[in-house]
This record gives structure tokens, sequence and C-alpha cells, in this order.
């Protein structure tokens, strides 16, 4: 019954289980269809003829149960006296079915069970896909009493009793290797009378295991020295969760809710950084934080239709590598120090005589090699202003078509310079070796020994030009 200014007045049990206890009734009336209802409320009242359902008009009217669900429901209103309206409400039926069949084709294809039985025990459905794992057959235990199945003192019994008396249960239950949640809920008549007891339950085997291993993830990260973060579009922390977090002064639970700039800091690049993965771009920034370096990484999170719905940080705590890189950085270039003084000391630049420069190769002469005794070489002649370079392969190990290249690109270095260049202490090994290379060397000054060549720069000094003859018969 509805009051002049439309509040229920009076209804039964069937309506408070739906809806709920008496009250304003536009309030609960879905608000896409109030002013539809409520002209259809001051219809009602404004019918002409006896107080009765034959002056009734009908209406189509959502309302939000008692649970918080949209409930889709049809009226039908007649006048109970000058004042007051009679109500009659039930279910829309093509709604319901249309929501029944999406339930049903739904749960065909889930791994779960369902059944109702009586107030008697007496069991009216057994159906689901999860029957199989418990060597059952749908509908086989249709028509079995719950007390002979089970027993009076069975638990599951001691539930059904709660539910009777109009009390939900969830339980978790573990039965031959299967982990089952299952929903109990008081079946109800029309008049919202308890008839019965109706059970949902889900096989959760895949959500275990699930479980397992984010467990075991979660111990992994909780073992690392690193600190992830999750932050929603807005910067608020959903997740806090590694080893590191007490490092940077963070603690699992205590974050969340915090946001981005509190927890991984209030600077321009990391503001910036943020807002770069929030684009859809992974961002990294280094920052010192209670005299330690961290490298945090920003990553966007992104749904099943690429839809960026967040932000994950991975903190990591990188004063140690970046100390063993500067260290490894100083000895490489300590080495690489060494290895130079090395190759100097094997191609050492000596001044024999005056203007009269010589350089022992020892060893091979890859490009490195060849490039610093140019150098040094060039550096050294125009500094003593030498007019003769003297290069002895007495000690050089072979020759190849690279070496031969940097031999001449030595020589006509020497030869841009004003000094003449002059070769000795060829090998007969290495001379077959150039001769088969085919290199032309006529334009190079070769003599055999290092003896030979300083007296034929000496010739050369005081003559002014070419050695005297007997020089190069020698």
């Amino acid at each position: 019954m509805l009051s002049s200014a439309g509040e229920v007045v009076a209804c039964n049990a069937a309506w408070e289980s739906c809806v709920g206890p008496s009250g304003r009734l536009l309030e609960r009336v879905h608000e896409d269809d109030r002013a539809e209802l409520s002209a259809r409320i001051t219809g009602a009242r404004a019918a002409a003829g006896s107080v009765s359902a034959a002056g009734s008009v009908s209406a189509a009217a959502r309302v939000v149960g008692a649970r918080g669900e949209i409930v889709q429901l049809h009226w039908t209103l007649w006048r109970a006296d000058d004042t007051a309206l009679w109500a009659a409400v039930k279910p829309d039926r093509g709604a319901w079915e249309a929501q029944a069949r999406i339930l049903v084709d739904v749960f065909q294809t889930m791994d779960a069970i369902v059944w109702w039985c009586d107030r008697a025990g007496m069991l009216h459905v057994s159906d689901g896909n999860g029957l199989e794992s418990m060597g059952l057959k749908r509908g086989q235990l249709v028509g079995m009493n719950m007390f002979d199945l089970y027993g009076a003192d069975a638990d599951i019994m001691g539930l059904c009793k709660r539910v009777l008396e109009g009390e939900p249960v969830r339980t978790d239950t573990v039965a031959g290797g299967v982990h089952w949640i299952v929903h109990y809920a008081p079946r109800r008549n029309d008049d919202g009378e308890i008839v019965g007891v109706q059970t949902f339950g889900i096989n959760l085997a895949d959500d275990v295991r699930l479980a397992v291993k984010g467990e075991l993830l979660r111990a992994c990260i909780d073992s690392m020295p690193i600190a992830i973060l999750a932050f929603d579009r807005t910067g608020s922390c959903v997740i806090a969760q590694g080893g590191a977090l007490a490092q940077i002064g963070c603690t699992e639970r205590g974050e969340l809710g915090k946001h981005m700039r509190e927890l991984c800091g209030d600077t321009e690049d990391v503001r910036a950084a943020f807002e770069q993965a929030l684009s859809g771009e992974i961002a990294q920034v280094e920052q010192v934080r209670r005299d330690r370096i961290w490298r945090t990484r920003f990553v966007p999170q992104k749904d099943v239709l690429g839809e960026t719905t967040g932000v994950g940080a991975i903190c990591e705590d990188i004063t140690q590598q970046l100390r063993v890189e500067q260290q490894l950085r100083e000895q490489l270039r300590l080495t690489q120090d060494q290895q130079e003084s090395i190759a100097r000391l094997s191609s050492p630049i000596i001044e024999v005589w005056q203007d009269v420069l010589i350089v022992p190769l020892i060893g091979s002469v890859d490009a490195d090699r060849a490039a610093m005794v140019m150098e040094s070489l060039l550096a050294s002649v125009v500094e003593k202003q030498s007019a003769f370079a003297i290069l002895d392969l007495t000690g050089l190990d072979s020759v190849d078509t690279t070496t031969a290249q940097h031999l001449i690109k030595i020589i006509n270095g020497l030869t841009l310079l004003g000094c003449k260049g002059v070769v000795t202490g060829i090998r007969p090994p290495v001379a077959q070796t150039m001769v088969g290379l085919g290199f032309d060397l006529s334009q190079v000054k070769t003599l055999r020994s290092l003896k030979e060549a300083l007296r034929w720069c000496m010739g050369a000094r005081r003559g002014g030009g070419a050695a005297p003859h007997r020089l190069e018969r020698r």
C-alpha cells in the first residue's frame, strides 16, 4: 500500500526480501524510471470508478534491490481509498528470462555445481559441469534426500539449517583434491517465504594454482633488493611490494593510497617520467635517496584493450653497481694506459745521431700500434728537426697486407715532413711475403742492417743528397 506522499506504508514478505522494508518508494526506483512511475501513480489516483483493480494502471519500472542489484518489475496500481493506492508488483518475466538465459549459457561453460533442496532435504536440482569431478552425472541426485546422502549430523546439514533460518553462507571446501567455493542462500517463494536451500559452487583449481604461483613470485620479490610499486592514473599507490621497501622508508601496507610524488620523489624528472609512462612509454630516472643512488623505472600498465590504466614503478638500489662500474672503468683505463706504455716501449724512438731517429719494431703491427708509432714518430721528427728516420724490422714477427700498408703510410708521413724514411732489417721470409703480396717498395729506401743505415744517413748528411755508392753496395 502506498500513501498519498508515495511512501510504502504496508508490504508483504516478498517485497521486503526483494527491495527492503517500508519507506519512500520513488527513492528506491531507478532514476531513469522515476518520472514514468510517478506519472502512473498520479494517473491511478485520478482513475474514475470504484475502488478496485478494475480501474488499475500498469507500468514497468526498475528498483534498486535489497542487495544493491537492479530488479526489473511490472507494476499494477489502483485506488485503495481516496488517498492511498494498492500496488501489485511482479518481476518482469521477459527481463528475467533474458537474464536467466545469459546465466544458463555462462553456467554451461563453467566448472561449477548448482543444486537446491526443500525444507525436508529433498533435492530438486543437481546440475553443472563440476559434478564430473565427483564422479556424478547431471540430475543423478534429483529426488534423493540430503539426510540420506550426508546424515543428519554432517557439517553441510548444519549449514542448511542456518540458511533455512534466513542466513546466507559462503564456504571454502577442499574435496577430492579440488578446491570449491560454495554460496548457500535461502530459496523463497513469491510471498517471500523460505522454502528451501539453493547453492552455487565453483571449482577454484585454476585459481588456486594461480594463487600458488603468485605467492611464489611474492616470496621471490620480497627476497630481492628491489621495491615494486603500482599506481592508478591519479598517482595513488595500489601495490607496494619488495625486499627494498624498508630501504626507501616504505612498508607494504602503510604506503597504499599515498601519492606517487610522496613515494618516488616530488621532482621534475620523476613527474616527467610518470607522465611519460601514462602516455604508454617506459621511462627511467636516477636519484639520490638516503645517501643511496636509486634507479626507478616507470612502466605503463595496460588493460586487455591496450588502454593505460596505471603505472608500475620498479625501484633498484644501484649504488654498488655504479661503484663497481666506476672501478671497472678506472681499471680499463689503467689497462689501456699500460698497454700504450708497453706498446711505446716495444717501439721506442731513439735519437742515435744528430738528425737521425731509429724506431725498432718488435712483435706485430696492427692498426692501433701503427697509428701510435706514426703519431709519436712524426711528433719527434718535428720536435727534433730530424732529417732521417730508420724503421728497423729485425724484430718483426711477420708481415701481411695490413702491416705493409701501415709501414708505407708511416714512410709517406715522414716524406710529407721532409724526413727521409729508411727501412732496415728485412729478413728473407718477410721479404718473400712482401714480394708475394705485390708491394712496390721502389720508392722506399731499404738497407740490410741498422749499421749500414747509420752510415748511409751520415754520408747523405755530409753530401747533402744521396749516399755514396760504396755504402749502397754494402
